[in-house]
């Protein structure tokens, strides 16, 4: 999966993250989480693994906190608080509805992980959409 794309998606000036998701604009360039989660999504390996699980009914958050977990090991009781979590929520809509333009979602899926409690997964990929 190509992901080179991405990172100009998500800081477009015009369409980007933080004019999409205007209550989301903090947690942009905003320290080390912020830098984690461009680092995931602009890696094709990663990017390649989170929209994979998507398509076998996994959110998109639950995959990059897998991924949080298998790399920063946080302390067993971690937890974001809620705004983090609104945030994360929306940078990987962000991701999968307005860079790789998913078509529809469905919400409330069980996560429960570091205060995580739902998130989303996507539907109906653009029929180019190709995983590999």
């Amino acid at each position: 999966m190509d992901t080179s794309f991405i990172q100009n998606c998500i800081y477009d000036e015009k369409d980007g993250f933080a004019k999409t998701y205007r209550n989301a604009a903090p947690f942009v360039s905003s320290g080390g989480l912020w830098d984690y989660c461009m680092s995931v999504v602009t890696d094709e390996r990663h990017m390649t693994c989170i929209a994979f699980a998507n398509e076998m009914g996994i959110p998109p958050v639950k995959s990059l906190l897998y991924f949080y977990e298998k790399e920063k090991q946080p302390a067993d009781d971690f937890k974001f608080d809620a705004q983090t979590s609104q945030w994360l929520g929306a940078f990987m809509g962000f991701i999968f509805k307005f860079c790789l333009h998913y078509q529809n979602q469905k919400e409330r899926i069980q996560v429960n992980k570091y205060g995580i409690k739902t998130a989303t997964k996507f539907l109906e990929p653009p029929a180019d959409f190709k995983i590999i």
